[in-house]
């Protein structure tokens, strides 16, 4: 059953929806998103879990009440009032492009609501600088100045595109003005994001309950953000975890992402979860430039 709500939170009020019963899992959205546009998914995971999906502040059915300004700080507190109104026990947190950069925030900020974040390819600049990547970010914000339409579209083809589909696989139409939203979006969003300075170092204080899980999209090598994803699994000491489908994988590919994610809240202990699925041989290893913990060359573990 679909539960519908809305919370107050610091000049906003925030709109949600919830399905399912278990363990708490929300999905923070990317780009202007809202909480339906992970539907397939939502519906998949809410076999076993309470699933949140919520729009972000000031888009769509979320409304602002002060024009307060916009941090990847105050969306991980919007995050965690919305996990202290709703969930009943530390969430597995799952966050895609904007959405993953607010749940590391979140971490950072309230641990105590999450048990897992799974962080999927996140805009981190102060991971890895990239000089032709802050042009062509460039470009897409003098754009949104003056088209915020071609603006998107230029951002969509930096991040490869729609990509492929799972058959199925449907994106659901808007409930609220897309127009709005983008000029929301680029307006607000996207300079908060590439203001954030969060890094590894930074994460350094999360305690070792919450882990932090970053992913790419296989579809994704060698695209900015599944660089950013591999690097800070690398200074974590991890292995990048791959994920069915590209950078929107949760959308295009919602079975084998609940799947993959199934499998990925299954263990307490994620190396000890990953070791055993390559004795196994569940895992594929395709050679990716991704690191090993040791600081060597190595390899993705690839679910899905």
């Amino acid at each position: 059953m679909l539960q519908q709500g809305a919370i107050p939170t610091d000049g906003a009020e925030l709109y949600f929806e919830a399905r399912g019963e278990g363990p708490p899992v929300l999905l923070i959205q990317g780009g202007v998103s809202e909480a339906g546009a992970t539907e397939q998914l939502a519906d998949a995971l809410a076999r076993r879990y309470q699933v949140i999906t919520y729009d972000r502040r000031g888009l769509s059915r979320s409304t602002v009440s002060t024009d307060v300004p916009i941090t990847m700080a105050r969306h991980a507190d919007d995050a965690g009032a919305l996990l202290a109104a709703v969930a009943t026990q530390p969430a597995r947190v799952v966050g895609v492009s904007i959405g993953a950069l607010i749940g590391l925030h979140l971490v950072v900020q309230h641990p105590d609501r999450v048990d897992v974040l799974v962080a999927h390819e996140p805009p981190m600049s102060a991971v890895v600088p990239d000089g032709v990547q802050e042009e062509a970010l460039d470009t897409v914000a003098a754009l949104a100045r003056k088209d915020v339409w071609a603006a998107i579209r230029h951002m969509v083809a930096l991040t490869n595109g729609e990509g492929s589909r799972e058959e199925g696989a449907r994106s659901p139409d808007p409930i609220g003005d897309l127009g709005a939203n983008l000029h929301r979006f680029f307006g607000y969003d996207f300079p908060a994001v590439r203001s954030s300075t969060l890094d590894s170092a930074g994460l350094a204080g999360v305690p070792e309950s919450t882990a932090i899980i970053p992913t790419g999209g296989a579809e994704s090598r060698g695209q900015w953000e599944y660089r950013c994803a591999s690097t800070l699994a690398h200074q974590l000491g991890r292995e990048l975890v791959e994920m069915p489908g590209g950078h929107n994988g949760l959308v295009s590919h919602p079975q084998a992402t609940a799947a993959a994610l199934m499998r990925l809240f299954s263990e307490p202990t994620h190396e000890n979860f990953l070791s055993d699925l390559v004795v196994r041989g569940v895992l594929e290893n395709p050679t990716s430039g991704s690191h090993r913990s040791d600081g060597k060359p190595g390899h993705s573990e690839s679910i899905g």
